[in-house]
């Protein structure tokens, strides 16, 4: 390469603030940063406007999380919830509708809101290294579209890039594991309600659950999350033709996993980094859920900013949620076929309206109570009682 072909390097002034990465949760907590009056720049590789498309189910809590409800982005709502094992089936009744929701349409949306606050958002933006510089760290960024590499110091870093985040990676932050979630987008069978979500469990296949989700009155999701995302397209396959159903499109993804250990913040050369939604792993392990959390983790990074607080004490109702979800999940591990029987026909009146009362984002509250309505359910906790007195 001459000098001529070398790609021209760009230096700029300290930014106040930059988010890397146009996730939902990097650009609500740019959006929230912004609002307060705080100059925000957010960088992404991709056009943020022309997302990757996935069904998504959330909570009602979605609208608490956001401070508005997302009505440009939910396709549907779901009134209950039908939870089939080998040999029973029971359904819930929801107090409270889930939402599905389009994640490309939750994205423009964020992302409307963002740029309307202040927020400059710039798509075709590499991120590729952080070094030390003046003024906290420097961000090295390629423009995929101009074709010339940039030098960005800022002394706030939010990285939002993602289950395999750069910036947690260069930031030295301990990596995840991940969990591959798949899902097929079917012709709502003429059986199916369209506002029922359809969960099978079935420990042979996976420790986790497959799933039926009506995106509309003629569509639906049905995938599964599994340990090992090599045979996760041949299980799906065979589910769907038990259910004589054929795949419209597919749609996959990796979610990284929860671990007690996570710290999504570091101190480096004098500038604070903070990690939000899957590049924080601040995903539920129970049903690999993280839109809820994530906005949560952005909101709780935005408000150590904003006040000058510590990052791990905002996040602590969120780590203390999540923790609970990890403690369910290693004793769902364990379950087999018959244990989930004997759970479902456990479900008593109250526990079932419980149920319906509280969402999974609200998993302490959730099972403190139903473990009251019905003590025989702590048989089911024995194998890990301990863990929760040891914490």
């Amino acid at each position: 390469m001459n000098r001529d072909d070398a790609p021209l390097k760009l230096k700029h002034k300290a930014s106040e603030i930059c988010v890397v990465g146009g996730s939902a949760a990097g650009l609500f907590a740019a959006y929230l940063l912004a609002r307060e009056g705080r100059r925000v720049r957010l960088f992404d590789s991709n056009d943020v406007m022309h997302t990757t498309s996935r069904t998504l189910i959330t909570t009602s809590r979605l609208a608490e999380a956001l401070g508005f409800f997302p009505h440009d982005a939910v396709i549907n709502e779901i009134k209950e919830i039908e939870l089939c094992s080998r040999q029973c089936s029971v359904t819930i009744p929801m107090m409270q509708p889930d939402l599905v929701v389009e994640r490309a349409a939750i994205v423009r949306l964020l992302a409307r809101k963002a740029v309307e606050a202040g927020v400059e958002i710039r798509g075709g933006c590499k991120f590729l290294d952080l070094k030390p510089g003046p003024e906290g760290v420097t961000m090295i960024i390629r423009d995929i579209y101009r074709g010339y590499v940039e030098e960005i110091p800022t002394r706030t870093l939010i990285g939002a890039d993602g289950t395999f985040s750069r910036v947690a990676k260069l930031a030295c932050v301990k990596s995840h594991d991940t969990t591959p979630i798949l899902q097929a987008i079917v012709k709502l069978p003429e059986a199916a309600g369209a506002h029922t979500t359809r969960v099978w469990f079935e420990p042979e296949d996976t420790p986790y659950f497959y799933w039926l989700i009506p995106e509309s009155q003629t569509r639906a999701a049905v995938g599964l999350i599994s340990e090992n995302g090599k045979d996760s397209r041949i299980k799906l396959e065979r589910f769907l033709s038990r259910l004589k159903m054929k795949p419209i499109e597919m749609q996959a993804a990796r979610v990284p996993s929860y671990t007690h250990t996570a710290r999504p913040w570091r101190r480096m050369d004098g500038a604070d980094i903070y990690l939000v939604g899957d590049a924080a792993a601040q995903v539920k392990v129970t049903t690999v859920g993280g839109l809820v959390t994530g906005l949560r983790g952005a909101r709780a990074a935005a408000n150590a900013i904003l006040n000058g607080a510590d990052y791990s004490k905002e996040l602590r109702s969120l780590r203390r949620e999540l923790g609970m979800h990890l403690i369910i999940r290693t004793a769902l591990n364990r379950f087999r076929s018959a244990d989930y029987d004997s759970l479902l026909r456990l479900l008593n009146k109250k526990t079932i309206e419980l149920l319906g009362l509280y969402s999974r984002d609200q998993a302490s509250a959730m099972l403190c109570r139903i473990l009251l309505a019905q003590p025989r359910f702590l048989r089911f906790a024995a194998p890990f009682s301990r863990r929760i007195w040891a914490r």
